[in-house]
């Protein structure tokens, strides 16, 4: 067979082996393309908010464990007896030699800091001892600066016994869109003090 060349009126002249796309096809194909690459997209933001969500959710919970493990910490160094380890108002200082006013009551911000106290989730963390350096002065201040942003915590501690306490560690992070997630850690204290050598 041979190439013939099929004549019509006009400009609608063509052969049988021109091809190409026409105008629609290639909007089409664009279409297509276009969908494709949305798609793509849509799945590239959502695994960078997953991303951020899930550093938020582990650092919620190295806080947590950090915040359990410094409580048994200051009970073991001996920093504070067992009857100190409270929430305001309920602390004991009877016969301690280091008087403390307790963990915090509610949510607080995180702080980067322990205030001069030295101990994490107490009142005075995100206390700034001012220009001269020195706490208790009356240059000290509230620095705002000084609180991991995007976290809050609250330490709940209740007594179950002589010799036993409930340490609960309450972690409210930002997640995707705005919205709040939540950690909690629960641990239980005793009077009997671990020594390590």
């Amino acid at each position: 067979m041979s190439n013939k060349k099929i004549r019509k009126s006009g400009a609608d002249n063509l052969t049988k082996d021109e091809s190409g796309f026409t105008m629609i096809e290639a909007v089409i194909a664009i279409f297509i393309l276009t969908i494709g690459l949305m798609g793509t997209a849509a799945a590239i933001i959502y695994a960078l908010q997953f991303g951020a969500i899930s550093r938020n959710v582990s650092s919620a919970k190295s806080i947590v464990v950090a915040t359990i493990e410094e409580v048994e910490a200051l009970r073991n160094a001996r920093r504070l007896d067992f009857k100190q380890v409270a929430n305001v108002g309920n602390v004991d200082n009877t016969g301690s030699p280091n008087p403390f006013n307790g963990f915090s009551n509610g949510l607080q911000s995180v702080s980067l800091s322990s205030g001069p106290d030295a101990v994490n989730g107490t009142d005075d963390d995100l206390r700034d001892p001012g220009i001269d350096g020195v706490f208790g002065t009356p240059d000290d201040f509230t620095n705002q600066g000084l609180a991991r942003g995007g976290y809050m915590r609250q330490i709940t501690i209740r007594d179950l016994s002589e010799s036993l306490k409930r340490v609960e560690v309450r972690i409210q992070y930002l997640g995707s869109g705005g919205v709040t997630g939540e950690i909690t850690g629960v641990s239980y204290l005793n009077n009997e003090l671990r020594i390590t050598r």
